[in-house]
Formats: C-alpha cells, structure tokens, sequence
C-alpha cells in the first residue's frame, strides 16, 4: 500500500510539473490585446488615400509578437512594463514608460516584452483600404 501511495504521488507530481511547463511555453504564443480608440481619414487635399489610427496595444509579460509589417507609419507612446521593438536591419527600439518609437512604412519589426509585459499609445499613419498588419508570408494588397 506504501509503496502505491508513493508511485502515485510521483506520478501526480510529475503531471503537475508537465501541465506547469504546458501552461509556461502556452504564454509564449499570448497575443495582444488591441483596442482601437479612434480611426479617422486625413483631408484628401492634405495626403490622399490616409488614415490615422490610435489603438491602445497591451502586450501580455514575456511574449513575443510574430514579424509583420503595416502600409503606414508607426510611432508609439510607451506607457507601462518595457518591451524592446526589433527593426529588420536597423537598432532596437526600447521602449520604456514615457519614452516613444517609430517604426518607417512597411518595415518589418516584432515586439517583445519583458517580465512586466508592456502598454503602449500607437499612433498610424496608414493606407486606406489595406489590412492593419501583414505578417510574414501575408500576400501584400495592391492599389
């Protein structure tokens, strides 16, 4: 009877620490969370064919965004956590509360935050009638 209670205390702590390593690398593939809290098209007069976006982007601790890129430019406000922003071929960005990023038209750049995830003000400059982002491998839309 001992030596049962044992076997099956071992196996119990050893599913335990399994399911614990599932629940771990499940965080890795977290997405952000995105709220959209203004879309407006700027005056044809002005630059035709643009709209601005302004989505609140919080990105949950220790997560990796995939590659992607948007048909527009990108400058964020960092507002909490920290979260450093990969360029294609260029410096990171470091985004750290109260400091700001750009990122150019359409190039290619990921997100990763650290153990406080991160919150960030995004402010886009973007084309009309094209998707938001395109990850790696997403056909690009032509006008």
């Amino acid at each position: 009877m001992r030596v049962t209670r044992i076997i099956v205390l071992s196996a119990l702590v050893g599913v335990s620490f399994v399911a614990g390593r599932v629940t771990e690398a499940s965080d890795q593939s977290a997405q952000p969370e995105i709220t959209n809290l203004m879309t407006t098209a700027l005056a044809e007069e002005f630059t035709p064919g643009r709209e601005v976006l302004v989505d609140l982007v919080v990105i949950p601790p220790n997560t990796t965004l995939d590659w992607h890129r948007h048909p527009g430019e990108e400058f964020h406000y960092y507002m909490e956590g920290d979260v450093e922003i990969q360029l294609d071929g260029k410096p990171p960005i470091m985004g750290k509360p109260g400091t700001v990023g750009h990122v150019p038209y359409m190039k290619r750049h990921r997100a990763i935050a650290g153990d406080k995830g991160a919150k960030a003000l995004v402010f886009r400059v973007h084309t009309q009638g094209e998707a938001v982002r395109y990850k790696d491998g997403d056909p690009l839309q032509k006008h």
